[in-house]
């Protein structure tokens, strides 16, 4: 599945989105980051067929749908709000896009769904006992149910509690690596670009101004020119992210490899699966000499760049590379001065294994 946009245009009195031109390649989930008024949110409507452009065409596996109608695009659309059935149950709103007669012949999709999902236990249940997150869950079922050709996903989790949004991303994103559907997903929320990105797309003042891969997009230098200031804006690194393959696991400490690079975290995932994990600058300490430590993640690195993360209370961002991994590390002034850290020269950074949070599993 693969979908093609060619030179959209849509003007509105005051804004004029586009000319948008965007290649989104099979198995895909794409994260739409941008400032709010940027046109997101339209975008997703050009797409769907909800608003019409004014110029441009929107291609599906090589076909065009810029004027085909709504209900025959197979798009699936989730709002921030779920906008479920209340005289319905569960079940009844998950498989209300099915004909009754194509019922029986969808029961294995539809329990792989519902079990994917976990709301089995919900089944019965009316819609106004459910928790904002349950909701949420029948929502995106009812709509991979009818088997879209794309996910278009407006902020669906803003409004979850954090423990149920950090769950519910990395469903998500397996569940659509499963369906194979291809995801685009508007946010203004740094952690779901790295819970579920392939890759990202910055739109500012109506136009896409990058796209490239999530790995990409956080290697260092951050320093973008002005045209695409939204990006170094929305990733401040209030989180390092780092994603690897993990070769050992036992007794509830895991290894994953980043490159050439070992990390160890706790929780048992299984080998050869990837996991991404964020961890916040003030976790990451620096030493100038290699010291024995309880901490068990010692890495040498450079220091790239030293910025200020508050001018007023001195704390400082050192940038940290070493081969394809990009690291923050946050210090006061006096720090940097005791330990004598300047750009160029190399220093240990260290983190205890109970410092990762894990983001993403698969």
């Amino acid at each position: 599945m693969t979908i093609d946009i060619i030179n959209l245009t849509k003007s509105f009195p005051g804004f004029t989105l586009g000319p948008i031109d965007l290649k989104l390649p099979d198995n895909t989930i794409i994260v739409l980051i941008g400032p709010t008024g940027s046109g997101k949110s339209t975008l997703l409507n050009l797409i769907v067929g909800l608003t019409k452009p004014d110029k441009g065409s929107i291609y599906i596996n090589e076909i065009d749908i810029t004027n085909t109608p709504i209900e025959s695009r197979r798009i699936g659309y989730s709002f921030q709000n779920p906008s479920l059935f209340p005289h319905l149950n569960v079940y009844e709103n998950i498989v209300f896009g099915i004909r009754k007669s194509d019922r029986d012949n969808r029961k294995s999709q539809i329990k792989r769904l519902v079990e994917s999902f976990e709301v089995s236990n919900l089944l019965d249940r009316d819609i106004h006992a459910l928790s904002g997150g349950e909701m949420q869950k029948v929502s995106l079922a009812r709509m991979l149910v009818t088997k879209p050709k794309i996910m278009l996903m407006d902020e669906p989790l803003v409004h979850l509690d954090t423990k149920t949004r950090v769950q519910l991303r990395k469903d998500l994103r397996r569940i659509l690596k499963e369906e194979g559907v291809l995801g685009i997903y508007v946010t203004h929320f740094e952690d779901d670009v790295y819970a579920l990105a392939d890759s990202v797309s910055v739109l500012e003042k109506g136009i896409i101004k990058k796209t490239d891969t999530l790995k990409t997009m956080l290697a260092f230098p951050k320093n973008q020119p002005q045209s695409t200031s939204s990006i170094s804006e929305f990733f401040q690194k209030d989180h390092n992210y780092l994603e690897g393959r993990v070769t050992e696991s036992t007794n509830g400490i895991t290894i994953f490899k980043v490159g050439e690079h070992k990390f160890e975290i706790l929780g048992d995932y299984p080998i050869d699966s990837t996991v991404g994990v964020l961890i916040k600058p003030e976790d990451i300490i620096l030493a100038v000499d290699f010291v024995h430590t309880s901490a068990r993640n010692i890495i040498k690195t450079k220091v790239a760049a030293i910025h200020a993360s508050n001018i007023k209370t001195g704390i400082l961002n050192i940038h940290l590379v070493i081969n394809n991994i990009s690291l923050v590390s946050r210090i006061t002034q006096e720090s940097k001065e005791h330990l004598k850290i300047t750009e160029g020269e190399y220093v240990y950074a260290i983190f205890k294994a109970t410092a990762p949070h894990i983001v993403r599993e698969e």
